[in-house]
């Protein structure tokens, strides 16, 4: 399991926002505003996260300028998306996630 993904998820206070993004973005690239509504939560926090996740190669972005900026995963994490998946099913019971 990666080590760096584990601690920005279970290992850190944001990290159950962190891992909600990612879920998101499995499915298809969006931007920081799409993600806050969709979230409920604030476009700088959100904006905060990615950021992180960003940071540590974990999202990419696909292009876009100011609120338009898609992210996506980033290549390591889609190969690697079971190690998130076995993090999520860990940490998701605890938060009533589906």
């Amino acid at each position: 399991m990666d080590r760096r993904l584990w601690y920005l998820i279970a290992g850190t206070r944001g990290g159950i926002n962190r891992a909600r993004i990612l879920w998101i973005l499995h499915d298809r690239p969006h931007n920081a505003n799409d993600l806050a509504t969709q979230l409920t939560l604030d476009y700088k926090t959100v904006r905060h996260h990615l950021d992180v996740l960003h940071e540590n190669d974990f999202v990419m972005t696909l292009g876009g300028e100011g609120y338009g900026i898609l992210y996506s995963l980033s290549p390591r994490l889609q190969v690697h998306f079971e190690d998130f998946l076995e993090i999520w099913n860990r940490i998701g019971p605890r938060l009533g996630a589906k």
